[in-house]
């Protein structure tokens, strides 16, 4: 080792999902077998944090959509209020799918899901 090079061995071992990091609390003795925000998750649980972020970017966009027609509605631009109107039923429609989605991925978790720490293909 005198050219200075240190070798580094890197074992692969099974690491347990990382779930109870997360504001969720819960422990998962799965394997993580997904990083996700430098998380180690099992699938079950990644694909449930997926739907939660989900929901909460169309929340965000239905509260933006409501704000800019009330700035709209306050300038009459009744054009502009009909378009934000089409978009925010194209949102809503959206966020119920995916709120019913997550519903089905919590629903699986209190029948004790797949078992294998994979959730059911959305």
């Amino acid at each position: 080792m005198s050219d200075g090079y240190i070798q580094h061995r890197r074992f692969q071992e099974k690491s347990h999902c990382e779930f109870e990091r997360t504001l969720k609390g819960e422990y998962c003795t799965e394997n993580g077998e997904v990083r996700l925000d430098g998380l180690r998750l099992c699938y079950r649980h990644a694909d449930r944090l997926r739907l939660e972020e989900r929901v909460v970017y169309w929340r965000a966009m239905l509260a933006h959509m409501e704000l800019w027609s009330g700035e709209a509605r306050s300038r009459g631009r009744d054009d502009a209020l009909r378009l934000l109107e089409i978009e925010w039923t194209r949102s809503a429609a959206a966020l119920e799918r995916v709120l019913e989605d997550l519903e089905e991925s919590r629903d699986g978790d209190s029948e004790g899901g797949s078992g294998d720490g994979r959730a059911s293909p959305l």
